[in-house]
């Protein structure tokens, strides 16, 4: 693969644009789902006297924030740090709260699902469920870009 024609500080400007604009299409995702689990615990038919959806409902509303405040944050580094130099540092700190981000996200989508299909069905089927997602997700955000990226470099 042939470099681009860039100094270091427009490849870093482009490195940051290009994960600011991953994490818009992650974070609107998260905002629905932390929407969607917000009013969860108000439904009259949220089963209020099995102490367990409340745990699950708690995690998942936590770690849904937490993946949002992840992918917030860059844009307070960025804020902060404006014109101070430094992008480079800037986008590996972003590539990290990113990943950090979507593992939160994973694990709230998770939790969300086995609450609607335990609610559904029963636990067992929630738990196998959401054990055969887990799978899909660690296949496809995981598994899949590393092979990608072996083949690439």
């Amino acid at each position: 693969m042939a470099e681009r024609d860039e100094t270091p500080s427009e490849r870093a400007d482009r490195n940051f644009a290009e994960l600011v604009q991953e994490l818009r299409v992650a974070q609107t995702g998260v905002q629905i789902l932390f929407a969607f689990l917000l009013t969860l615990a108000f439904y009259s038919s949220f089963p209020h006297d099995d102490e367990t959806f409340a745990y699950v409902l708690t995690a998942a509303l936590v770690a849904a924030a937490c993946s949002a405040l992840c992918f917030m944050a860059p844009v307070a580094a960025h804020r902060i740090t404006f014109r101070l130099g430094g992008k480079e540092q800037l986008v590996w700190v972003t590539h990290r709260f990113a990943v950090a981000g979507l593992a939160l996200l994973s694990v709230a989508m998770m939790l969300a699902i086995w609450m609607v299909i335990a609610f559904l069905f029963n636990d067992g089927v929630a738990g196998m469920t959401v054990s055969g997602l887990a799978v899909l997700v660690v296949a496809v955000w995981v598994v899949l870009p590393l092979a990608l990226r072996s083949k690439i470099t």
